[in-house]
């Protein structure tokens, strides 16, 4: 494993999500009901960067084709037939970790 530091943890809130780069990879934080999740930050569909869309609840939504996904697990709601890649976190510190090598 290799986990790597993304984010402070005070500066995702809950309720909320953030893009990020890590060692020159995209993703997306989000946290909901006091844990973190980690997703590539793209919609499966296109391509497009999910943190440039909406999350409403546990709801994210992407703002090209409106793609929406569950943030909590990375399944899809419409179409359900989609899934985003997740990695493993680890909380040390206050600061949110994620493991890039995961398969």
């Amino acid at each position: 494993m290799a986990f790597r530091p993304a984010v402070k943890l005070d500066e995702l809130w809950e309720g909320d999500m953030a893009g990020v780069v890590v060692d020159g990879r995209k993703l997306l934080l989000v946290r909901l009901d006091g844990a973190v999740h980690a997703y590539e930050n793209r919609c499966a569909h296109l391509g497009v960067a999910l943190s440039e869309g909406q999350l409403a609840g546990a709801t994210l939504t992407c703002r090209a084709h409106h793609y929406q996904y569950d943030a909590r697990t990375g399944c899809g709601i419409n179409p359900r037939s989609v899934m985003l890649r997740r990695y493993p976190i680890e909380i040390r510190d206050d600061t949110v970790f994620v493991d890039l090598e995961a398969p």
